[in-house]
């Protein structure tokens, strides 16, 4: 029990989720218990924010998001697997009825394509129009987790459209290296584009300055981009 409670501590895992080893099952239950996992419609009102993890021959996710005073508003969920950057900004974007905030890109945004004629994906997004980017700094996966577990519990998901996000939430968890019987980082599988965009989105947010990073690591800077 005594090494259990270690983990879960220093790695921040849930041992009473869903599924063993998973980062966000606990909080989720929490969530859905409380009645945030609901209907949540889209205020024309409020601004929507964008977060993205950007996959090439694996999935991309895109969350959409609205602020309303503490409250954070996870209001839709695409994802797309195998999709050119010119057919994922008219589906996701295009197609839906929204006034965009801001666009919460991860850095790698900035790597130039060789199939591209050296772009970036960042100089691509620019052409289709999405602006403003904001490319956030690299951090690591532990930074990204403890952010999203505080958001969570200020936020509200909206349980149909979000469905396929939210299973990917509460899937995402670490890998069992069964040889050392330890845990050893996240799972990289379908579940962790969805996982990074939204923690990527809770550590970088405008409201962001209330999440408290963890003590050992030190504070990331962000690259503002118009």
């Amino acid at each position: 029990e005594e090494g259990r409670a270690r983990f879960a501590t220093e790695y921040l895992v849930a041992f009473d989720a869903p599924a063993p080893g998973a980062y966000y099952g606990a909080v989720l239950a929490e969530a859905d218990k409380a009645g945030r996992i609901t209907t949540v419609p889209h205020d024309p009102s409020l601004k929507v924010d964008t977060a993205w993890d950007l996959g090439i021959d694996d999935a991309t996710a895109i969350w959409f998001l609205q602020e309303a005073g503490r409250e954070v508003r996870v209001i839709d969920y695409f994802e797309a697997s195998g999709e050119g950057l010119q057919a994922i900004v008219r589906q996701a974007l295009a197609d839906r009825p929204f006034v965009y905030g801001r666009h919460y890109l991860p850095h790698d945004v900035k790597v130039r394509e060789l199939g591209a004629n050296g772009r970036s994906r960042l100089e691509t997004l620019a052409g289709l129009g999405v602006s403003p980017v904001e490319v956030t700094a690299a951090a690591a996966p532990e930074d990204r987790i403890h952010a999203l577990r505080q958001m969570i519990p200020m936020a509200v998901f909206d349980a149909a459209r979000c469905a396929t996000g939210l299973d990917r939430l509460r899937a995402y968890r670490k890998r069992w290296n069964g040889a050392l019987h330890a845990w050893s980082g996240p799972l990289h599988d379908g579940a962790s584009h969805a996982a990074d965009a939204l923690g990527l989105y809770a550590l970088n947010r405008r409201a962001g300055s209330a999440v408290k990073r963890p003590a050992r690591r030190r504070e990331h800077q962000l690259d503002w981009m118009a």
